[in-house]
């Protein structure tokens, strides 16, 4: 019978940090292993040390090959559980018993040190982990609590707020929590970008004048995948580029069994269906691409009014304003202009494969443009027509007041 791994949460001041428990396991060992960070702590009589870097295979055959009298120990920055090699081990090495001793991890020292709860805030790590796909479900959260990669990370991470929108967060940057070195700076988001700090380091974001106890992901406004017309901001005069609440529903329908990855919508407009988009795919980054200055200024009032946080605004006309983004998984066009030939040559140029396409028109030479255009590429193209006709009242009686009818073409780029 095999001994127990014994996994050790260990915090800035080394062993100090560790339970009488911890202690003895330590003392007890026969195999350490753990980061060179972490053996630089701690001093031991251990036959044989493991300097885990990108080894992690050779730690778990390693440990699966340990004889029945070693006594095996993995060390781990504070609570080994949380976004900690706790969780791997136990995934990786299954019915092998594992006892683990958790030290105060940064998270709850960096909380301790904003004087904030933790239970209902959002928690993440960027370590290693893709930036983008972590953050974007996060946008938008009243409170964050983020483990880093490194001294760049807090920069990356305001960057990636602002380019959206998101300009009211404080910031406490947490390095070195409970080492003699430990500095806590606090700062507005905008004053991140461009700054460095230790590699070692926690953040904690708290947006202004939200109130505690919401729970993690959960935002004061309420995220609307299809809000009525009347509810978006938009222009006293001049044209209104808003696709109408029924066609939407339609729309947003199309892009069932959507694939990872971003969502460009090209000719936003004032942002009903990238705003949409948004707020049905929330771990989805979306683009909405629009070349007018006036309709901009709403579409981003259109993104705070709803929540919309993981919509990105560019202004331009496609396909130049794309430049180099990642390739999508989905593309809605919602207005050409005269740019219709070029716009479906970047369709097919950058979609992914099997990747989404949906386009609205209300004139037939583009229709009949886009349709022969996706049947050359060897698409199988579906088209539907809808013509919505809302109720008005009329001396005191309903009447139906038609809309001009609509085509939306959907395509799927094949595998």
């Amino acid at each position: 019978m095999k001994r127990p791994i014994h996994v050790l949460g260990l915090g800035a001041n080394g062993a100090e940090s560790f339970s009488p428990r911890a202690q003895e396991a330590l003392r007890a060992a026969t195999f350490i292993a753990g980061g060179k960070r972490h053996l630089a702590l701690v001093v031991s009589r251990a036959i044989e040390t493991f300097a885990i870097t990108n080894n992690l295979n050779a730690l778990f055959a390693r440990l699966r090959d340990r004889g029945p009298d070693e006594r095996c120990v993995v060390l781990a920055s504070g609570d080994p559980l949380c976004f900690g090699i706790g969780a791997t081990l136990r995934r990786e090495l299954g019915s092998e018993p594992l006892e683990i001793e958790p030290a105060l991890s940064s998270l709850q020292l960096a909380f301790a040190r904003t004087a904030r709860s933790w239970h209902d805030a959002a928690i993440a790590s960027i370590h290693g982990r893709p930036t983008a796909s972590v953050l974007i479900p996060l946008l938008g959260a009243p409170k964050i609590g983020l483990f880093t990669q490194d001294g760049s990370s807090p920069a990356a991470v305001a960057e990636f707020f602002l380019e959206r929108g998101l300009d009211d967060y404080q910031a406490w940057v947490c390095e070195d929590l409970g080492s003699p070195a430990e500095c806590v700076t606090m700062l507005p988001l905008q004053d991140l970008p461009n700054r460095r700090f230790g590699d070692l380091n926690f953040m904690v974001l708290i947006r202004h004048d939200r109130d505690e106890g919401k729970g993690p992901h959960q935002c004061s406004t309420p995220r609307p995948v299809v809000p009525a017309d009347n509810l978006f901001a938009r222009p006293a005069s001049g044209p209104v580029l808003l696709t109408h609440q029924d066609v939407r529903s339609v729309v947003l329908n199309r892009f069932d069994d959507l694939r990872p990855g971003p969502i460009w919508d090209l000719g936003a407009g004032l942002g009903g269906v990238s705003v949409g988009l948004a707020n049905q795919f929330p771990a989805h980054d979306v683009l909405a691409v629009e070349r007018s200055p006036t309709q901009l200024e709403y579409l981003r009032m259109n993104r705070a009014r709803f929540n919309a946080w993981n919509l990105r605004i560019i202004h331009g006309t496609a396909p130049e304003a794309i430049g180099d983004e990642p390739a999508p998984a989905a593309v809605f066009l919602g207005g050409s202009g005269s740019q219709l030939d070029p716009i479906l040559d970047l369709v097919f140029d950058r979609l992914v494969p099997e990747g989404i396409f949906v386009a609205n028109f209300v004139g037939l030479e583009n229709l009949a443009r886009t349709l022969e255009r996706l049947q050359s590429e060897g698409w199988s193209p579906t088209v539907s027509q809808l013509q919505v006709s809302p109720g008005q009242d009329l001396a005191g009686l309903t009447t139906f007041v038609p809309q001009r009818p609509v085509w939306i073409v959907r395509g799927r780029r094949p595998a």
